[in-house]
Formats: C-alpha cells, structure tokens, sequence
C-alpha cells in the first residue's frame, strides 16, 4: 500500500468515527493523520504473509480447537487411565524465530487438552542464536513422538503463513 493511500485510508476512517463530514471534522482530521505519519514510521517487513496458507492454518487451528474440546469433555465424562494420563514433552523447533515459536506456543496453549508451559533457547544470552525448545503439557499423553510431530507440522503450517523475508539473525533480535 502507498503512503499516500494509506493516509487517505486513516482520513476516511476518522471521519467515519466522527459521522459526518465537516470543515472542522476534516481539518482535525487532517491534523491527527499528520501527526500520526509522523510518529509512526514505516519499516521494513520482516515477514510476509501468505494469504491462502494462513486461512488454511486457521481452519486447522478450528477443527484442533473442535476435536480437542470434544476429547477434554469426553475425559471429564469418562474418564480411564489411558485419557487422564499426562506428562510434559519437549519438543525442539526447527526455526530460530520468536515469532514463529510465539505463534506456535499460543495455538497450543489455545487447544484445550495442551499446555506450553515455558520455551527456552539454549544460549539464553543470544535468543535466536538456536532453535528454541517448547516444553508442552499434555493431557491423554500416548506417545511422546506423536505429540513432537503433530507440533513440528503445526510449526510447518506457520512458517508457510508467516514467510520470514530473509534469513532470522539474533541481531535483528537486539535492536
């Protein structure tokens, strides 16, 4: 998007707040969109989003949310050793970026069932040196393996939604 759309668009949207279009509603619009541009300072992207595989992580992220609500209820109802059985697993990420692994953290913690209880780095004094390594919690814990591959998928679906534009380097992280 050009700058100057871009301005034209955050005018439209004060006057669509405002309700009406006035002299004054204008001119103090004109006034805060200066301002603004001003301030807030466009910057070089780091990510690209892909349009198509984002909706396709989201529909995912749904039916995770529907099928793993399902089996937390199921538990509660009927509970057997099998379902109540849990444990925590460390899985290590494959991208050293935080973002990713901050996205990939939440829709864990979303989906009922699982829990990602801490990330670490394994050099904590240069975070994004390395791949970090998420620690989940797991209700209805079967195989360890299953859950590591299930996340290292979902890791996959976010790297091909949110494209890093250029390699991830630890002083990107720092300034």
């Amino acid at each position: 998007m050009s700058r100057v759309v871009g301005i034209l668009l955050m005018l439209a949207v004060w006057l669509a707040l405002w309700g009406e279009i006035s002299i004054v509603n204008v001119a103090s619009g004109i006034v805060v969109v200066a301002l603004l541009s001003l301030v807030v300072r466009r910057t070089d992207r780091t990510y690209t989003i892909n349009t198509l595989s984002l909706i396709k992580l989201l529909a995912i992220f749904v039916w995770r949310l529907i099928t793993s609500s399902a089996a937390v209820v199921l538990t509660v109802l009927a509970p057997s050793p099998s379902r109540l059985r849990s444990g925590v697993v460390a899985i290590e990420l494959s991208h050293h970026s935080p973002l990713v692994a901050a996205i990939i953290a939440d829709a864990i913690s979303l989906t009922p069932g699982t829990l990602t209880l801490d990330s670490r780095y394994p050099n904590h004094s240069n975070e994004g040196d390395a791949p970090p390594t998420l620690f989940v919690h797991v209700l209805g814990l079967d195989d360890p393996e299953e859950i590591r591959d299930d996340v290292r998928y979902l890791e996959g679906l976010v790297l091909s939604a949110v494209v890093p534009n250029k390699p991830f380097a630890a002083k990107e992280v720092a300034s």
